[in-house]
C-alpha cells in the first residue's frame, strides 16, 4: 500500500474519481480516519500487475494531479 498524501479531502476525490474514469480503483481516505489537512489517495499494488498496468496507471496520476 503506497499512500499518497494530497491535503485536501476535494483534491484526493477529485484524483480518485479521474482514476476511476480512466480504469483505475484508488480509494480517497479522508478525515476524520487520517488527521486533518492530510487526505490521501490509497495506492494498493499487486504482484499481478503488469509493467504496462503500472505505467499506465504512473502516466493517468500524473495527468490526474
Amino acid at each position: 500500500i503506497i499512500p499518497v498524501i494530497l491535503g485536501e479531502s476535494s483534491k484526493a476525490l477529485d484524483v480518485s474519481k479521474k482514476l476511476f474514469h480512466a480504469g483505475f480503483f484508488v480509494s480517497a481516505i479522508r478525515p476524520p480516519t487520517v488527521p486533518g489537512n492530510t487526505a490521501r489517495l490509497r495506492v494498493s499494488l499487486q504482484s499481478e500487475h503488469t509493467n504496462e498496468q503500472l505505467k499506465a496507471f504512473c502516466k493517468t496520476l500524473k495527468n490526474a494531479l
